[in-house]
């Protein structure tokens, strides 16, 4: 079970779907005005591309095999308590018998994030990790510091004892979690979105070079992965993730699946998993809670 214990199924179906859910850190991409969808763009505030997110609420379920309900995930975002901070959770945790075998696992991931250029782009201030698993805790945490240049990052030893390293934030550049980035691409901050389109994202590499890629289907490509459906529905988008292997612990690092005219993921599968085969999620809930 070392693929269950070692990474949620959520935090894997979210991180692949769509481009920010991809341990994306490392980013230097203009802003392209022109891409931001029309909700968006129109009855701008203060609060910028937030407008479209407020109390947003996703639900997930995470399925492989013959379990229906291996895990279940949710995603918030919200304003935080203090001034000009946004807050978005991810939270995953295993269920039923898989929850079992797991000791229950929930993983949270908390970004805290603000404004810039304008209100058209969100930028990371924190990202936090916290895993439990039975009675162990693991936490995590990274600081972005840009007045100093400093990226400051924190994480609990087994003797729960926190040891904090440093890192020089490159000049010009900025380091968005996948999170941030999940809520930054839905208003095409990182570009057009457009079908048949790829994107080459840069992520913060752990040796040498490292990047990610992502291609939404061609018209003609959509039609034949919905067998002849007259109504598509919801279901807008066909998007293709190519991950690092390891990322996704499968044999092809391919995640694909559908979003929505928004860029809601609405499901998506994990192909050829180690043990488990294709891991598939698919959301179940998304309301408002503003």
């Amino acid at each position: 079970m070392d693929c269950l214990t070692r990474r949620s199924f959520i935090q894997r179906f979210l991180s692949g779907i769509t481009l920010p859910l991809f341990h994306s850190k490392h980013m230097r991409i203009s802003i392209l005005h022109g891409g931001l969808p029309l909700m968006w763009r129109r009855g701008w505030g203060e609060k910028g591309i937030v407008t479209g997110f407020q109390g947003e609420e996703l639900r997930y379920q995470i399925q492989f095999l013959w379990f229906t309900c291996a895990a279940i995930g949710r995603v918030l975002f919200e304003e935080d308590k203090r001034k000009g901070v946004y807050r978005a959770t991810l939270e995953g945790r295993t269920s039923g018998v898989i929850g079992w075998l797991t000791q229950y696992r929930r993983d949270t991931y908390t970004s805290f994030m603000e404004l810039i250029d304008g209100g058209r782009r969100l930028r990371s201030r924190r990202f936090e990790e916290d895993i439990v698993i039975g009675g162990k805790i693991r936490k995590k945490s990274i600081h972005f510091d840009y007045r100093k240049g400093r990226l400051i990052k924190r994480r609990m030893n087994r003797k729960g004892v926190f040891i904090q390293t440093e890192e020089k934030i490159p000049k010009g550049f900025i380091y968005d979690d996948f999170i941030t980035a999940f809520y930054n691409f839905r208003c095409g901050v990182y570009g057009k979105i457009q079908r048949g389109k790829r994107y080459r994202i840069r992520t913060l590499p752990k040796a040498g070079v490292s990047t990610i890629d992502v291609e939404i289907a061609t018209k003609e490509d959509e039609r034949r992965m919905r067998h002849g459906e007259g109504d598509k529905g919801p279901r807008e988008y066909y998007i293709m993730v190519f991950l690092d292997r390891e990322i996704t612990r499968s044999r092809t690092g391919k995640v694909a699946g559908w979003v929505s005219k928004d860029l809601v993921p609405l499901e998506g599968t994990i192909e050829d998993v180690v043990f488990f085969g294709d891991v598939h999620g698919v959301l179940i809930e998304k309301r408002s809670l503003s």
